[in-house]
């Protein structure tokens, strides 16, 4: 897709999200308790958590509870900076915010497979990454964190496998850049910062490309 169109998208998608959000929210009912609280997220993330590709938003069916309440918190507190995503969250009670992250955490959605597969090469190395990391690099393998096959780990961090190449790739970058910095301990931060563009397409589709096996 040209890279014009995927902002468009999101924000068009952004700006239906916080329409959604507020109008559920007008009343002052609880949003997370009803069944108005999940289309303002749908407008985004898809019916059933299964995220958008094409604009870079996350899959979040099936991610953990704890991960998911702790990105709605940051985007409310400001230490994650996404003006969709934190006028969604500010609207939001902690209350609020525990239930949805519950309740995505509690759903399942099928693996959506990538448009342009990996190649051989890309995903050998990709391979590496996960596994092995690269010493040579100062690159520790992503799977240490993230639990085998990218499976991730509760209260740790979250699951890879299944997750969109094209997120995973502007999730890196987005590190790399430091305009996402809410990685307990700078952790992320300190791994990605030795990773080039190649290897940043080769890990995200190797994951991506799990997705069939995991969710």
């Amino acid at each position: 897709m040209n890279a014009r169109i995927r902002p468009r998208l999101a924000f068009v998608a952004g700006c239906t999200l916080i329409a959604a959000v507020r109008a559920a929210l007008g009343s002052g009912a609880p949003a997370a308790n009803s069944d108005a609280a999940t289309p303002p997220c749908e407008a985004c993330h898809g019916a059933h958590g299964e995220g958008m590709a094409a604009a870079h938003v996350p899959r979040i069916a099936g991610q953990s509870a704890d991960y998911l309440k702790k990105q709605l918190d940051d985007y409310a507190q400001g230490s994650r900076d996404n003006p969709i995503m934190a006028n969604f969250a500010k609207a939001l009670t902690e209350p609020q915010r525990s239930a949805l992250a519950a309740r995505f955490a509690a759903m399942s959605a099928p693996f959506i497979a990538q448009s342009a597969p990996p190649g051989a090469a890309q995903l050998a190395r990709g391979h590496q990454l996960a596994f092995q990391g690269d010493e040579e690099e100062r690159v520790q393998a992503c799977n240490n964190c993230h639990g085998p096959d990218g499976v991730g780990l509760v209260h740790s961090a979250p699951y890879l496998a299944g997750q969109s190449a094209e997120y995973l790739a502007s999730a890196i970058k987005a590190f790399q850049q430091g305009t996402r910095k809410n990685d307990a301990g700078q952790l992320m931060r300190s791994v990605v910062e030795h990773l080039n563009e190649s290897d940043v397409e080769a890990v995200a589709g190797y994951y991506g490309n799990l997705g069939s096996a995991m969710h």
